[in-house]
């Protein structure tokens, strides 16, 4: 699964939200996410799961299954691989797989065991038409997914299992995005990415003398192409900063915002409108926010044991020291 396993790790880059900077050093937190409905178990690792949710069990071996095929993805190309940093990341997933298992169809979504051929049909045998697998067909899907979990010392079940979170992920986004308005009050947003406060008040102080919005992107922003963040609704701006930015006069600079990467953001309005129709990069946005709203109340609401203690995370990190060389089992 091409980009399977590798998206067990992922965040999306949308989870780069900034936090405002107030007199240019304190940080005021303006968004605390939902909190998650975990109960702790401070008890010896248990030999089977490492969480469970609303109790069905999710095996510790699906956990070093899944970190395993990323570390080996990893190695593929050459990238670094924290295994102690990305335990908690698929860890969650994981999780959130389950739930998503769990409560989709209070959302009306449902995925069927052909769906989930489908989509490994497209991500692993493109040659193949996912709608229309005949035996033959069927047998080469067989025979991509076996190659590409031998490779990475996945199970082909989990395979299939990490596919089909993917895909009660995407139709869950979909579905929730159905009920968001459109046409929406918009406002046409810009930004300055710089690498520090001091840079962001001077292009203030420049921006006052008349120098224009384009020649300071020009000159500061190592980020040029977010110059024009384009029409966004309320729902599509960056968490920590929606608020403030929808209610910023037209043509003031916003107080510089420091997003996780480090980075500091200097945001500007130039113009609004009250009933548009939504562009689909901005539709995209806001169905990620609806999704990701949606999954962190639904999340809080179940009942989840997680066991991932320092004696579980060196269990793991010892299994995946076991991982042999790159190449087929034999």
């Amino acid at each position: 699964m091409g980009r399977g396993a590798r998206r067990t790790t992922e965040r999306r880059e949308r989870s780069r939200r900034p936090v405002l900077l107030v007199a240019g050093l304190a940080l005021l937190v303006l968004v605390a996410g939902p909190i998650i409905g975990f109960f702790l178990v401070y008890t010896a690792p248990s030999q089977e799961w490492f969480a469970r949710v609303n109790g069905v069990a999710i095996p510790r071996t699906a956990l070093v299954d899944v970190l395993r095929a990323n570390q080996i993805d990893a190695s593929l190309e050459h990238l670094p691989f924290d295994a102690r940093a990305q335990a908690f990341d698929t860890a969650t997933l994981l999780i959130e797989n389950e739930v998503l298992r769990q409560k989709a169809d209070t959302l009306g979504v449902a995925v069927s065991e052909e769906d989930v051929e489908r989509e490994l049909a497209a991500q692993l045998a493109p040659q193949l038409d996912p709608a229309d697998l005949d035996t033959s067909g069927r047998a080469e899907l067989a025979e991509a997914k076996r190659q590409y979990a031998d490779l990475r010392r996945l199970d082909v079940d989990e395979l299939e299992r990490l596919a089909e979170g993917e895909l009660l992920r995407r139709e869950a986004t979909e579905a929730l995005g159905r009920s968001i308005p459109d046409p929406q009050p918009q406002l046409r947003l810009h930004s300055i990415v710089v690498a520090d406060v001091e840079t962001a008040a001077r292009i203030e102080s420049e921006a006052a003398q008349g120098v224009p919005f384009e020649e300071l992107v020009r000159r500061y922003s190592f980020e040029p192409a977010a110059g024009d963040l384009g029409w966004l609704p309320y729902d599509a701006l960056p968490p920590a900063a929606a608020d403030l930015l929808w209610s910023l006069p037209p043509l003031e600079f916003a107080p510089p915002f420091q997003r996780e990467d480090g980075a500091i953001v200097v945001y500007v309005v130039s113009t609004r409108d009250p009933s548009r129709e939504l562009d689909p990069v901005a539709r995209q946005l806001a169905e990620e926010v609806a999704f990701e709203s949606w999954l962190g109340e639904t999340l809080a609401a179940q009942e989840v044991e997680l066991q991932l203690d320092s004696e579980t995370l060196e269990w793991v990190a010892e299994q995946l020291a076991q991982t042999p060389s790159l190449g087929p089992r034999v």
